[in-house]
């Protein structure tokens, strides 16, 4: 049995420690967060797990193969590095870091350390982008013009998601998701980024923009647009996304029975089809981490390609901090 950890279990890293638990190949043997009150129920969930206030003593006293970091975003690149150096492998929540820079040393760590460093990018399993990518590969849309995510999402400063030091950006949440279902869309690089800001008259310094939008100007042409919605009055469509054959839909819908709408011409005749979604299985992004432990299967997300959406994510973040002048990539 592989030996894991979860640091910072008051949410989502509930959710972890429960997935690296039925992969059947692991073992939670510690728990990790600064807040005392969570002991109760690291005791009642995991007994046999050892409750840390610090990752520093847990680092000292245990030896683990795994550990997940589900932390405010700005320290995950702290926190990832230090479990690397004990010769840990990392699994971080999403976005990977808040700085590029951050991204490239943890990528950097794990190279120096032989060891893995992969993000939470679980969204690449759900039901719609399958079923969106299944469209796409099939060539109902044609050539990709122009991509539209959007999401409607706007923290308030009730939590750390509402402010900018600690979320690093009102688009560096669900905006990853988002970007990261506009790369493997368009399947090609970006050769140029702008970002959009706008946040309402008064509001404190330190709290996030009310919207964002990211504007991804890809090398083969094609657009895209990710855009986290702080301030809106009705629900956006997930996608909307153009080809010169066809035009796929999708509504905000969380279950598997729904499909995505494709209008298309492809082969000279007018056509709606619908693609059905492909059941979600979340616990498979801890199976593949186990497969990859056990015998070297490919990680079903790589370091590399998270930095890459921290990378455009911070690029957007400068461009719309310069007056949303695109921000060319090299």
């Amino acid at each position: 049995m592989y030996k894991t950890a979860v640091i910072g279990f008051g949410g989502i890293g509930k959710w972890h420690a429960a997935m690296q638990r039925d992969t059947k190949a692991m073992e939670v043997v510690a728990l990790c967060d600064i807040n005392p009150d969570l002991q109760a129920w690291a005791a009642a969930n995991f007994p046999n797990a050892h409750f840390y206030a610090s990752p520093a003593a847990m680092f000292a006293h245990e030896t683990l193969d795994l550990v997940s970091i589900a932390t405010p975003h700005n320290v995950h690149a702290p926190l990832a590095v230090e479990a690397l150096s004990h010769g840990v492998n990392v699994v971080v929540e999403k976005p990977m870091a808040t700085r590029h820079e951050d991204a490239c040393a943890m990528v950097e760590a794990a190279r120096k350390h032989n060891r893995f460093v992969t993000v939470f990018h679980n969204r690449r399993l759900d039901p719609w982008f399958l079923a969106a990518r299944k469209a796409i590969d099939a060539g109902l849309l044609g050539r990709l013009i122009e991509v539209n995510i959007a999401v409607n999402f706007g923290p308030g400063p009730n939590t750390w998601r509402g402010f900018t030091e600690t979320i690093g950006g009102l688009q560096f949440d669900w905006g990853a998701h988002l970007v990261d279902y506009a790369l493997h869309f368009v399947g090609d690089e970006v050769r140029a980024v702008a970002g959009f800001a706008w946040r309402s008259p008064g509001k404190p310094a330190d709290q996030v923009d009310d919207h964002a939008v990211a504007h991804l100007y890809f090398k083969n042409g094609a657009v895209a647009h990710i855009t986290s919605r702080g301030k809106a009055f009705t629900d956006p469509q997930r996608y909307h996304i153009v080809g010169d054959q066809g035009t796929l839909v999708d509504s905000w819908r969380w279950d598997d029975a729904g499909a995505v709408k494709v209008f298309t011409r492809a082969g000279g005749f007018a056509a709606e089809v619908a693609v059905p979604y492909v059941k979600s299985q979340p616990q498979a992004y801890y199976d593949n981490i186990a497969a990859h432990l056990r015998d070297g299967t490919p990680l079903l997300v790589s370091g590399e390609s998270a930095a890459r959406v921290i990378r455009l994510l911070c690029a957007a973040s400068r461009s719309a901090a310069n007056g949303s002048i695109p921000e060319p990539l090299s």
